[in-house]
């Protein structure tokens, strides 16, 4: 069965909606663009990352990348949260941490900057994950249901994880994990919030006690 999902057209969540989509797709394309020039110039200059040249790569590829995370850090800030707090609150939040992250991007870099506002995000998408997993707090989703919510909160979380280990993980050592921890959240998060009649026949079945049909 096909989920149906009830947003109305020229609404706030309606553009809110599109906002992120074309951001998250930017995104993307910027991300293809210096995986595909990261292994292009490993190619004709191996040791390239040892001298300036990857210095000035990752450089860019912040300044480039920067808006594009910040304003989708914005539009999933003012998506998920609005189901905690109420909007007005939101806004002014949303506007206090944006004014701390350009403060720091001044006093230190982008990079930095960048990092700080992945962070909080991931720290906010996380509880409200949580919350919903346990079906606490004053939480309101466009659809209603247990497995619909939590993925997409897992789908949110995933995304913004994602982002950060694209951004500020590249040489660290935790790379790999953290990118996996955003493929699973991003994927489980999926399947839940398209399929989540499925989900629950599988809970269902694999309940302690349950009887097969």
């Amino acid at each position: 069965m096909t989920p149906e999902l009830n947003v109305k057209p020229k609404t706030y969540d309606f553009y809110l909606m599109l906002l992120t989509s074309a951001v998250l797709v930017v995104i993307g394309l910027i991300c293809l663009y210096g995986i595909g020039y990261y292994t292009y110039t490993n190619e004709t200059a191996p040791q390239w990352t040892q001298t300036q040249m990857y210095g000035d790569y990752i450089n860019s590829m912040n300044q480039l990348i920067y808006p594009f995370v910040v304003l989708l850090l914005v539009a999933l800030g003012l998506c998920i949260p609005k189901r905690i707090v109420p909007r007005q609150s939101l806004l002014a939040a949303g506007t206090g941490i944006l004014a701390a992250t350009f403060l720091i991007a001044l006093i230190t870099n982008i990079g930095t900057s960048l990092a700080f506002l992945l962070a909080v995000s991931i720290v906010v998408q996380a509880a409200v994950m949580v919350l919903t997993m346990l079906g606490q707090g004053a939480l309101t989703y466009e659809r209603e249901g247990y497995f619909v919510q939590t993925g997409s909160s897992m789908l949110h979380l995933g995304t913004v994880i994602f982002v950060f280990d694209f951004v500020s993980m590249r040489t660290s050592e935790l790379h790999l994990g953290v990118f996996w921890v955003a493929t699973i959240l991003i994927t489980v998060g999926t399947v839940l919030s398209f399929y989540p009649g499925e989900a629950g026949n599988i809970v269902r079945f694999l309940r302690p006690g349950s009887k097969s049909p």
